[in-house]
């Protein structure tokens, strides 16, 4: 199999934005999007749910994020597809996992025993600059 230089800019750009993802991460040492918004994202618990699949703790794994293997399964669909998987089905899995990952995130964002998932905006970075912005207006 041959890529054209399309293919490989688009796999390049793929590679690029894993790594800026890891850095944030590791920067910021959480979830970039919880950090300035305060709101848990989709995936939150993800992280956790690999660490506990690497000790075997699959409930533990689970408990952090019930769908953690979706994302290697839409990587394992994405490389299939490479080597002549139809993308017609590759889509319906993908729409599936979407919809999984919404319906999930939704359940867990109404949970309040969920410690995980969190709705806390007054901790965001976004929310802090404003009220700090405000402050220093109000000064003068």
């Amino acid at each position: 199999m041959k890529l054209n230089k399309k293919e490989i800019k688009e796999h390049l750009k793929l590679i690029c934005a894993f790594f800026l993802i890891i850095l944030i991460y590791i920067l910021f040492t959480g979830c970039p999007i919880k950090l300035l918004t305060g709101i848990s994202c989709a995936g939150c618990g993800m992280s956790r749910a690999y660490f506990s699949l690497l000790h075997l703790n699959f409930r533990e794994a689970f408990y952090f994020h019930p769908l953690f293997p979706c994302p290697i399964i839409f990587v394992l669909v994405y490389i299939l597809t490479k080597f002549g998987f139809p993308e017609k089905a590759a889509k319906v899995i993908y729409c599936i996992m979407a919809v999984l990952f919404i319906a999930v995130y939704i359940y867990r964002m109404a949970d309040s025993s969920d410690s995980i998932v969190t709705f806390e905006p007054q901790n965001s970075l976004i929310f802090k600059g404003i009220k700090f912005i405000i402050s220093v207006i109000g000064q003068q």
